[in-house]
């Protein structure tokens, strides 16, 4: 559904991304992971489409990114980025309405969407306060439950029918505190389950690899390293990342965890 090849962005003599390459299929979860300013906020702002003088290849769904009209792209990709953020006293539910402009439907369709997705985040209670009043953890939850309730089918398609659409996350645990954190990353990932494609960021990498079916490591706005798990996350190609020779504790059945 997502593919990207030789992906490059340059900025002047600033090379941002160069020669990127990844394929992404329906029920997807891609972790993208580096340190600061590698390019994984860049490259999630480009599969976006927030940058227009790209080199490569950038396919969603067959077709070049450039070529979606942005109403009809909206509909299939929503995109949560790292600072979200809101200058103006929209109320919580309107904030949320606001991911279902695009479809065509009743109020009250509307409105059974956005609750669901509020119960599934635990941002209920929140109706009725002002956005700009919540803490940093609980606007996240509003956000990223607007980018969910973007991708919600119609009412005359199947609620649980993702295939082919895509949600790209920069960093959307970093305000939340535990409880929180497993449970937007459990939810994001039922939703894969029915057919959602995820590119993640994050600086989190114990929480996310568990999730992850494959990960992107990325360095100097170039890949290191792409494959599974168990291929990308390795003491070398950490060392090599990070500068640092980290030590691996490996579970029999799940993702390795990192510690110094």
């Amino acid at each position: 559904m997502l593919k990207l090849e030789n992906l490059s962005l340059h900025h002047g003599n600033t090379h941002l991304l160069e020669d990127l390459s990844l394929h992404v299929q329906s029920g997807d979860f891609v972790a993208v992971i580096g340190e600061n300013g590698c390019g994984k906020s860049t490259l999630l702002s480009c599969i976006a489409g927030l940058h227009k003088h790209y080199r490569g290849t950038l396919l969603f769904n067959g077709v070049h990114l450039h070529q979606w009209h942005i109403k009809q792209l909206a509909k299939f990709r929503a995109y949560v980025n790292q600072h979200s953020q809101l200058q103006f006293a929209f109320l919580t539910e309107e904030v949320l309405q606001l991911g279902r402009a695009n479809q065509l439907e009743s109020q009250q369709q509307s409105s059974a969407v956005i609750c669901e997705i509020a119960e599934m985040l635990s941002i209920s209670h929140l109706f009725g306060r002002d956005i700009r009043t919540l803490s940093g953890g609980e606007r996240q939850r509003v956000f990223i439950a607007k980018a969910l309730i973007q991708l919600v089918p119609q009412q005359n398609e199947k609620i649980t029918n993702y295939k082919d659409k895509l949600l790209l996350l920069d960093e959307p645990t970093s305000a939340l505190d535990f409880r929180f954190q497993k449970a937007m990353m459990d939810l994001v990932h039922s939703f894969c389950q029915q057919g959602l494609a995820v590119i993640c960021v994050s600086h989190d990498i114990n929480l996310v690899l568990p999730y992850a079916k494959e990960v992107m490591l990325l360095a100097n706005g170039r890949c290191l390293a792409s494959g599974s798990v168990g291929q990308v996350i390795t003491s070398e190609n950490l060392r090599q990342c990070f500068g640092i020779t980290p030590r691996l504790i490996t579970q029999t059945g799940a993702a390795p965890y990192i510690t110094h």
